[in-house]
């Protein structure tokens, strides 16, 4: 931090700020100047001169022959035209150019300063237009002088009167409106097409030029990057942050879809503008190549034509003809999502087997998934190489899907891995099962089946395989084409491959998936879906954004659903149940908790509108304590949320009247009723000033429809509930446990991490002591696979009967006996929402890895036998936990940099604390060294040093000892109104 300080008071003198980056530290120049100095840069000017500097530094302009040139890494920048961006993803670039039809949110989309460096900018063509816009029908009269036959767009003439106004009103006003602050102003050349003489050129020249000086002085704040436009740059550099240019290398033929290398005189041509665009005018410059793509040799070409780019000392990016594939720059993204294929007939993602029994796999995996319903959706044809990490399907047994085969080879000739559950969903016949390097074997004799062969570590992993001749399928896998995991053998000596990993991915054929106990009505596991998916899925090791854990400690966390606001509780003097639970749970153990209400419930015009006067007040109590946030629970309490929207106006009386919710008299569903009119009811008569509420909690079956959650986000707050996380010692399954959420179009619910008491009291019919058996699902999902935080969730009428009072002090009693980081539950449901955002892009330049989490993840968890980053050449890493089945990396920032070389020296850092880290510093000097960073907890902070032995520790400037013995502080106790503590740490150590 203080090599930043020192950079921020060159910025008004460039050339001392070059000296000082010459003779800044590599380690030191790559942690700050990326993130740390842009960030402080506000006037366009000088980022505009820190971009070149970044550029020149890189090419080696600025260094003598005998230094050694500093690895500062190059601004990032990707274009995507098309449909569907994968915005997630793209927020890994610094840049990432996008059009603006298929983005609905630019400011949304893009990241905050404080979450690394991002911006989306908007694709403008200046020079043509497609008749497929939806201003081409408004354009001035005259504009249009010729076409292009190559793109199929019109060309503008720029001296049409009226375009100029037409372009600035029509054209970016709009996108301003919107949000956009960054342009990409494309087809600066094109009226060549039509000019042909030298005076005309430079009347076409000088049009262009009024029009982006005029777009200037509109919106002063504007970033603009230019496609070419060199003839442009002697009278507009100064308000241009940078250029692109096309096929520097590799080019494309749109008009015959042809891809080719660039022809040596145009390269040469080319290369000299962008030169003169680097050296003169100080831009940075950005090459566009483009490699075919659609097999593996594919991105192994755009890598290696990357790196030619780079080497000249501009930078890349890398894709196809029509930028709608997530190509190759200075860095590459690493894919984390998985499009999974179903037949969704319930309707409801949440129903599917795959959201069921994959989810959480997925996630432990650290990939997010999105959903194809094969009923009623298409499947995409996009470039899937370079956006997801794979394909799986697990479709309904006896489903066969025209057309899924050849999709499917598609993916495969990408080098996309496919994994196949319960059924492949077309027919084999002999030419499709040697496409996927299968053979059919001969017909089935009509005799039992036995095992021939099976992988102990991948199968029988919670239920024996138990063959089925009713569900076999005959094929097997031709030689040298994968691993069977499971043979099957008739007694005729015929085989059959019913769990294999293949060169392409590979599959679990039912019945060898899941099995389902029926009396039970639990499901088992027969493959180890983790191990499986990792295999199929070519998974290479990486870090996994995990929220389960904040600082190498397990989360804790309660939330309370406001059921049995109103009843009374069996104890001496009928005492409301939210007053019990205020006193006995809520304001006792000072956990942060999310204490919810029904307005319906407890308003003055709800069902208890007489008790309202005292419910209130209760509510207005929980709401003032400091460990609560507030929450709403509707304002009806539907029971199921998809047949509630689905009342119309056309209902007679009776069926409106049809209670799918609290029977409010005269009251029809209406959805900005149930959320926002809900949260305006709590914002407006319960909550102190100093509150808002944070959270919507799903009622009934809490499974939301997308509109239901698209509702939440509108109305600016987080949702959480539903999953069914049941997983006990008598239901001791992974098929047991939830994902960490759902992903309903574009809408994602976050699942409760654990569920209430209705499923460990048989509904609230007894016995009542029953939710005592949550302490086995916290203790099963934490080892020896942390696959969850610890959540304590219940309804306000547990605290209504002695027996549910008893179970609560137990599970509240080991919850506080552990080590665990206490959050509230908005913060956890942000983690899962900065989990589904979370980029990785591997840096090409030095291998290392970039993180970017978002503002609310702090935690990643390495494979166990990964080794450990270089500390001190990596930037944001606070400190490292050893789990039983991983390595946990907590982070201080947004963005972080995992360095490629391992850590080979004891610096000091964190082994554990309790809160979140930030503003982390470690400067070093002939003296010693200090380590700082700053912990803010929902606690008293308690933290351990690793390798401090021989340093002093101090907290906001008062020095503090560790316990007698041992590297573990405690820093001193919050008083009664105070409940989240923030505290300055330093560690000096001599040397």
């Amino acid at each position: 931090m203080h090599a930043v300080r020192r950079t921020r008071r060159y910025l008004s003198d460039v050339p001392a700020l070059m000296i000082f980056v010459i003779k800044c530290g590599a380690r030191q120049l790559r942690a700050v100047l990326p993130q740390q100095l842009l960030l402080s840069v506000t006037n366009y000017s000088y980022r505009r001169i820190y971009f070149s500097f970044l550029f020149a530094i890189t090419a080696g302009f600025l260094l003598p022959n005998s230094a050694v040139a500093v690895p500062v890494r190059q601004p990032n920048v990707a274009f995507f035209y098309g449909a569907n961006p994968p915005l997630r993803d793209l927020q890994a670039f610094d840049v990432a150019v996008v059009e603006p039809d298929f983005v609905s949110a630019p400011l949304a989309s893009a990241r905050a300063p404080a979450d690394g460096v991002h911006t989306l900018f908007a694709y403008v063509s200046l020079g043509e237009v497609q008749p497929s816009r939806h201003y081409y029908a408004a354009l001035p009269p005259g504009a249009l002088r010729t076409e292009n036959p190559a793109w199929g767009s019109k060309v503008i003439d720029q001296q049409a009167p009226g375009w100029r106004e037409f372009f600035l009103s029509k054209i970016i006003a709009p996108l301003w409106d919107q949000g956009w602050r960054g342009f990409f102003i494309d087809t600066l050349d094109s009226y060549q097409l039509f000019c042909t003489t030298d005076a005309e050129r430079a009347q076409q020249t000088q049009a262009l030029v009024d029009t982006l000086r005029e777009l200037k002085r509109r919106y002063p704040e504007a970033r603009l990057m230019l496609n070419r436009g060199f003839e442009l740059l002697p009278e507009i550099a100064p308000l241009v942050e940078s250029v692109a240019v096309e096929s520097l290398y590799q080019g494309f033929d749109a008009a015959h879809d042809h891809y080719r290398p660039v022809p040596s005189a145009d390269h040469d041509w080319l290369l000299g503008q962008m030169k003169n665009v680097r050296d003169r005018y100080k831009l940075p410059v950005v090459s566009i190549e483009y490699v075919a793509p659609g097999t593996p040799q594919s991105r192994a070409s755009a890598r290696a034509t990357a790196a030619r780019v780079r080497s000249d000392g501009f930078i890349p990016w890398v894709a196809n003809g029509g930028l709608n594939m997530l190509g190759v720059g200075n860095i590459e993204v690493v894919p984390r999502t998985v499009l999974i294929l179903v037949d969704n007939l319930n309707h409801d993602f949440q129903y599917t087997s795959a959201q069921r029994f994959l989810g959480m796999p997925l996630n432990y995996l650290g990939l997010r998934y999105e959903f194809i319903d094969l009923q009623t959706q298409t499947l995409p044809e996009l470039v899937f190489s370079g956006r997801y990490a794979g394909v799986v399907s697990w479709l309904n047994v006896g489903a066969a899907h025209p057309g899924l085969a050849a999709w499917l080879q598609k993916r495969m000739a990408e080098g996309v891995p496919i994994a196949f559950f319960d059924t492949f969903g077309f027919n084999f016949d002999a030419k499709t099962a040697t496409q996927f390097g299968l053979e059919l074997s001969p017909a089935l004799t009509p005799t039992r089946l036995s095992i021939a062969a099976r992988d102990p570590t991948l199968v029988d992993f919670e239920a024996e395989a138990i063959p089925d001749r009713a569900s076999l399928v005959a094929i097997r896998l031709r030689a040298n084409n994968g691993r069977s995991l499971l043979r099957l053998r008739d007694q005729s000596g015929t085989e059959f491959d019913a769990v294999a990993l293949t060169s392409w991915g590979g599959f679990a054929l039912s019945p060898f998936t899941t099995r389902t106990l029926p009396t039970l009505d639990q499901s088992r596991w027969i493959i180890e879906p983790i191990k499986f998916l990792q295999a199929a899925l070519r998974l290479a090791p990486m870090p996994m954004p995990d929220v389960t854990t904040e600082g190498g400690r397990r989360m804790l966390m309660a939330h309370i659903d406001a059921d049995g606001f109103a009843s009374r509780a069996e104890l001496p003097g009928a005492p409301f149940a939210a007053t019990v639970m205020d006193k006995e749970f809520v304001a006792h153990y000072r956990i942060p908790t999310a204490v919810s209400v029904i307005e319906g419930e407890i308003s003055p015009h709800g069902m208890f509108a007489s008790l309202s006067m005292q419910l209130e007040a209760i509510a207005r109590h929980l709401f003032a304590l400091p460990n609560v946030e507030a929450a709403s629970h509707s304002y009806s309490h539907p029971f199921n949320w998809a047949k509630s929207m689905q009342l119309t106006d056309n209902h007679d009386d009776g069926e409106v009247n049809k209670s799918y919710g609290l029977p409010l008299p005269g009251y029809r569903f209406n959805l900005q009723r149930e959320i926002q009119g809900s949260i305006d009811y709590i914002n407006s008569r319960l909550l102190p000033p100093n509150k808002k509420v944070t959270l919507f909690l799903w009622s009934g079956n809490a499974v939301a429809p997308a509109e239901a959650i698209a509702q939440t986000v509108r109305s600016g707050v987080l949702n959480m509930n539903g999953g069914d996380t049941l997983i006990t010692e008598s239901n001791k399954s992974w098929t047991a446990i939830a994902a960490q959420g759902v992903r309903k179009n574009d809408a994602y619910q976050v699942f409760a991490p654990d569920q209430n008491e209705n499923i460990y009291t048989k509904n609230w019919t007894g016995p009542f002591y029953g939710f005592e058996r949550a302490i086995e699902t916290y203790q099963l999902t934490g080892a020896p696979y942390r696959f969850k935080p610890v959540d304590v969730y219940y309804h306000v009428y547990s605290a209504s009967k002695v027996a549910s009072i008893v179970a609560l002090h137990k599970v509240y009693d080991w919850a506080l006996a552990q080590s665990f980081t206490r959050v509230f539950p908005s913060q956890y449901s942000q983690k899962v929402l900065d989990f589904e955002a979370t980029s990785i892009a591997r840096d090409l330049i030095s291998g290392d890895l970039i993180v970017r989490t978002g503002h609310s993840l702090r935690t990643l968890r390495l494979p166990v036998d990964a080794p450990i980053p270089s500390l001190l050449d990596s930037s944001g890493i606070a400190g490292v936990t050893a789990g039983q089945t991983g390595t946990y990396l907590t982070l201080a920032a947004a963005e972080v940099r995992l360095s490629a070389l391992p850590d080979q020296q004891k610096n000091v850092r964190l082994q554990e604390v309790n809160g979140a880290v930030s503003e982390l510093a470690r400067s070093n000097s002939q003296s010693g060294a200090d380590y700082r960073f700053v912990v803010t907890a929902n606690d008293r902070i308690a933290f351990t040093l690793a390798h401090a032995a021989a340093c002093s520790v101090s907290a906001d400037g008062k020095p503090i000892a560790p316990k007698s013995g041992s590297p573990h502080y405690l820093l001193g106790a919050t008083d009664a109104t105070t409940f989240v503590q923030r505290s300055s740490i330093v560690v000096r150590c001599a040397r």
